[in-house]
């Protein structure tokens, strides 16, 4: 065809090196193997391999595939070099030639390696050997490029099994990557390493291999698999909204079995996390995670009931965005665990604490912007400001409770200010609660979750509870005193409360009690408990011309301590 078209051409004997010939193991032959061409176009040569342009071999079935690959029309002989040695070193076109042992050794590289553009930093070298257990690979790119691998133990020259992601470490940053692995016995190991086009949704490209001989095994725990294959932040996490982290690598040691994970955002984002470790259910898992999400900040509580290796992954996505994507994969090493019975309760939602969802409600200038609060006296009282059609309400929960004599509901009382709401709560026994908040405003009748906060308790104060709240206790009521729902028997209890609106307000007992409205505007007196197992009800008319009573509170009466004693916040 050539001589057809009056051009220069000859046939180069030599040696190639294609997918089942990596670490030096076909060219021990003393004869040459393989035949391609050079052709010389406007005084330069250039070379062409019709054969490997045509297709490949299976590896497993030995057929031929089809499949065409330009790469080998016209190629230059820098990379030409790296899978073809010709007999005469003239034909390499190189000064100064490369030694045969030199080819052998070489790093194998396929023709998807060249057109991404991609580049060896470290070793030049196909066959590694482990120091301290582990072998690293680094690779250069020109452009952002999405990696993975596999790590494969090798039985004679016959691939066999996938040793999985639990032994290598690939970081991907935007101009390189690295491939840290860890053989998990003696043996020589492949490392296949694959890539495409940061933007592509094509399948990963095989690039090039390399040979690991494991001369020691590292003793110790296995990594967590890691189904993402990378570790750190994503190459492309600014793309992504994300603008630092709080830990610059992506190791990140807990010494006691608790560390907080922030991440600088340059819009608001939101953010959900998986936690991996052999010993971790999916169950527990939920109770070792605590996010917020704030409009310039990301952050995760992180409790590890264990020691060793966790992997925590961060998905992310925009205020309205479909779907989440991995950004960022951890390494936690967990030195010292936690006590399972101090995790997190079950049930959170990725809003904790105050951040966007809260102030999307109408919810501002929050007394307590961290998720956790942690409460020696077994009270907290959580504040926001509020605009002035917000309504809030409220929820406690614990995972297991021993005091059941009153539903956890009654140890929370609302209350809403001109332009403030307080949340009050106190706890019935030690342990670690949840506070749910929820909100609705003029334009959406139903109440929705706004944001939940953790109560840790450790006092053995055994607060009584609040009095059961009803419908009609609303914007503008206060419970002053008193500030318990449980009140002594046969002993006399100062009430005072605001109630807006309200003509008259009584208390309702053994005998029906009006209280005063005093020039503060509130209703006050002097009530006499009576027997134990009786209930006070607190009612109000809200209509001069109607004589019916609404009831807003209700009490009840104990052996408990006085009034004065067993103040609940």
């Amino acid at each position: 065809m050539c001589r057809e078209a009056g051009l220069s051409s000859v046939e180069i004997p030599g040696f190639s090196r294609g997918p089942c010939a990596r670490g030096g193991r076909q060219c021990q032959q003393q004869k040459s193997s393989h035949m391609w061409n050079a052709v010389q176009l406007e005084g330069q040569w250039w070379f062409l391999d019709a054969c490997w342009g045509a297709g490949t071999v299976d590896t497993e079935s030995r057929l031929f595939v089809p499949r065409h690959d330009d790469f080998f029309f016209l190629t230059d002989p820098e990379h030409f070099i790296e899978t073809h040695w010709p007999e005469d070193p003239a034909w390499q076109l190189l000064q100064p030639p490369i030694s045969r042992e030199d080819f052998e050794q070489r790093v194998f590289k396929t023709s998807e390696f060249f057109r991404l553009q991609l580049c060896l930093l470290s070793p030049n070298t196909s066959l590694l050997r482990t120091a301290h257990g582990e072998a690293s690979v680094t690779l250069g790119s020109t452009h952002p490029t999405e990696f993975t691998y596999q790590l494969s133990k090798l039985q004679g020259t016959v691939t066999g099994e996938d040793v999985g992601t639990a032994h290598g470490m690939m970081t991907v940053s935007e101009n390189s990557v690295t491939i840290k692995v860890i053989p998990p016995a003696k043996g020589l190991y492949d490392l296949m390493i694959f890539a495409r086009h940061a933007d592509s949704l094509d399948p990963y490209n095989w690039v090039c291999s390399y040979q690991i001989l494991c001369l020691e095994p590292r003793s110790g725990e296995a990594l967590p698999e890691n189904p993402f294959h990378f570790w750190g932040l994503h190459q492309k996490v600014r793309d992504f909204g994300i603008e630092e982290s709080s830990y610059k690598g992506e190791l990140l040691v807990a010494p006691q079995g608790t560390l907080l994970l922030t991440l600088r955002t340059s819009r608001p984002l939101l953010a959900s996390y998986e936690l991996v470790n052999k010993d971790l259910d999916s169950t527990l898992s939920k109770k070792c995670l605590a996010a917020q999400a704030e409009h310039k900040k990301l952050s995760c509580h992180v409790l590890c009931p264990f020691q060793g290796y966790y992997r925590l992954s961060v998905f992310v996505k925009d205020l309205g965005g479909t779907s989440f994507r991995n950004t960022a994969n951890f390494l936690i090493r967990c030195l010292g665990p936690v006590n399972q019975n101090e995790l997190f309760p079950l049930g959170l939602s990725m809003h904790c604490g105050s951040g966007i969802s809260s102030s999307g409600c109408g919810l501002s200038n929050p007394s307590h912007s961290d998720p956790i609060i942690t409460t020696k006296m077994g009270k907290c009282n959580i504040t926001f400001h509020a605009q002035a059609d917000v309504e809030v309400t409220a929820s406690l929960s614990k995972d297991k409770v021993t005091n059941t004599e009153y539903p956890l509901e009654r140890y929370v009382l609302v209350t809403h200010l001109k332009s403030k709401v307080s949340v009050c709560i106190v706890l019935p026994e030690p342990g670690v609660y949840k506070v749910g908040l929820f909100g609705r405003n003029n334009d959406h009748k139903e109440f929705v979750h706004i944001c939940d906060y953790i109560v840790r308790c450790s006092s053995e104060l055994c607060w009584p509870p609040f009095p059961k709240v009803y419908s009609l206790w609303r914007r503008g009521c206060v419970l002053l005193e008193p500030r318990t729902g449980l009140l002594q028997e046969q002993s006399w209890v100062r009430f005072r409360v605001r109630v807006p609106k309200a003509h008259r307000a009584v208390v309702l007992g053994e005998e029906k009690t009006v209280l005063q409205l005093n020039p503060s505007s509130v209703w006050e007196g002097e009530v006499f408990s009576g027997a134990e197992g009786m209930r006070l009800r607190l009612a109000a008319s809200f209509s001069p011309r109607c004589s019916s009573m609404e009831v807003l509170l209700e009490f009840e009466v104990g052996r408990g301590p006085p009034a004065s004693m067993g103040r609940s916040g």
